[in-house]
């Protein structure tokens, strides 16, 4: 193989990935409601870990503005991703089916351009052996961490509040008791 195309086939295999995913958003499948928190306490904990034991950027005057400004432009991209899914129940099963609209594979592909387009902006940094990395390189990618964490929260957030009114009406419509209900 060249030496030049090995340079390409990172961002070949991420687009060969991110098609696979957009193939598999457009069909419909299963997800539970009652288990969405999971994914947010998985990422904050990771981020409260990450923080405590990783030296910390927050002595850079910029840091918490652009901390806020990531995990808020990440929930509102969390938001309309959440906003821009399709759900259904099966009549049959009660399972709660989601499926990815046409806005929001867009929304997840401008994502994906976006931060390709910052990482070919600010350039690539590789530090070599025994070079600590700038800690601007460090305060951009913990600000990253923030947006994920955003994106995270708030898709969560937002299927749960859209997915909770029809789990309701199936269960109110075939007589199901809720759980924790004591009375009947």
């Amino acid at each position: 193989m060249p030496k030049d195309f090995l340079q390409y086939l990172p961002i070949l295999l991420v687009v060969a990935l991110i098609g696979f995913r957009l193939l598999r958003a457009s069909q419909a499948r299963k997800i539970r409601p009652g288990r969405l928190w999971i994914g947010p306490v998985y990422v904050l904990v990771a981020m409260v870990a990450m923080f405590a034991f990783l030296p910390s950027p927050l002595g850079n005057p910029f840091a918490v503005p652009i901390f806020a400004g990531a995990g808020l432009i990440g929930a509102g991209v969390g938001y309309l991703r959440g906003k821009h899914q399709e759900f259904s129940i099966d009549p049959e099963t009660g399972d709660v089916m989601s499926k990815a609209s046409p806005i929001g594979t867009i929304v997840f592909l401008a994502v994906f351009l976006a931060r390709f387009g910052l990482r070919t902006w600010m350039g690539n940094p590789q530090p070599g052996v025994g070079q600590p990395m700038d800690p601007q390189w460090i305060l951009y990618t913990d600000a990253m961490l923030f947006f994920a964490a955003g994106v995270v929260v708030a898709t969560a957030w937002e299927v749960w509040r859209r997915t909770r009114p029809l789990v309701l009406a199936h269960r109110a419509s075939s007589k199901q008791p809720m759980p924790g209900d004591t009375s009947g």
